[in-house]
Formats: structure tokens, sequence, C-alpha cells
């Protein structure tokens, strides 16, 4: 399954330009945007509501928080404030990363996504390699991959 890495998807579109977008301006659109509540952001990053609040509001930057707790949390929320349906990322690529964690994490290999999927494994290795694979087979393998992931990470819990 080492094709991921070999083949690659074409963007139409230029990248946004490198803006100077701050994570409080993340917060906040992740907040009012796409309406991520403050519930929602503190069961996700194991902040508190009043720490993301005072983040916020420019009075703390969080500096008492475990480093990794608060460069995880905020780089979480990056995500959400920015949107993930972003034209910059391809569906097709968010699979192909999702499927290169299957590979390097647990060993899955394309014939075992491909089983997983209902597909045929040279669906999945036409897909990993970057070459031209039909809607329906796309949105199985989309499916399977997003379930096989809610399972491992479901199981961890």
């Amino acid at each position: 399954m080492n094709e991921i890495h070999k083949g690659s998807i074409e963007f139409d579109e230029e990248p946004l330009p490198a803006e100077a977008v701050t994570d409080r301006e993340l917060l906040r659109s992740a907040l009012e945007t796409y309406k991520i509540t403050y519930d929602a952001l503190e069961r996700l990053t194991g902040i508190g509501r009043a720490d993301l609040e005072a983040y916020l509001e420019g009075v703390t930057d969080l500096e008492h928080l475990d480093a990794e707790q608060r460069f995880s949390g905020l780089g979480l929320i990056a995500f959400l404030g920015m949107g993930i349906n972003t034209p910059q990322i391809l569906p097709e690529a968010r699979v192909l990363a999702l499927i290169g964690n299957l590979e390097e994490e647990y060993g899955f290999t394309a014939e075992m996504i491909a089983l997983q999927s209902g597909l045929e494994t040279s669906d999945v290795e036409r897909f990993l390699a970057g070459r031209k694979v039909a809607a329906e087979k796309r949105f199985k393998l989309g499916v399977a991959v997003l379930f096989l992931h809610f399972l491992i990470h479901k199981g961890k819990e």
C-alpha cells in the first residue's frame, strides 16, 4: 500500500494566501461562523469554557495549561475555525490521509480496506495511485475508511 505516497492530487485552485490569522480569530470563527459550542470545544480539547472565553477576550494566552494540551487544543480549534470543507483540501486528500494513518498505525493493506469497503482491491489501489475511480466507489471507500477510524478510536476510549 506504499502507493499512497506516490499518487498525487491536482488542485484546480491556488492555495489561500498566507494571511496572518490568529488562533483567537479561528476560535471566534469556530464559535460564530461554524456554530461550534463552548461545550463541544471543551469536550474536544479538554480546555475549560472559562479558559476559552478568557483566551478569546485576550485575557490569557493559556500559558497555564500543559503545552501539549494547549498546542493540540488550539490546533483542533484552528481546523474547526477554518471550516473543514475548504476547497484547498479535497475530500479525496482527506480519505488518502485517513488511509495513510490506517496503513502506518495499524498495518492495514489495500486489500483489507477493499474488503471492508465492498470494493475490488484494484479500485482501492487505483484510488491510492491518484487515478480515476467512479464516484460511487469513492463514496463507499470514504464511508468505510471513516467508519474504520471511528471503530478504532472508539475502541481506544
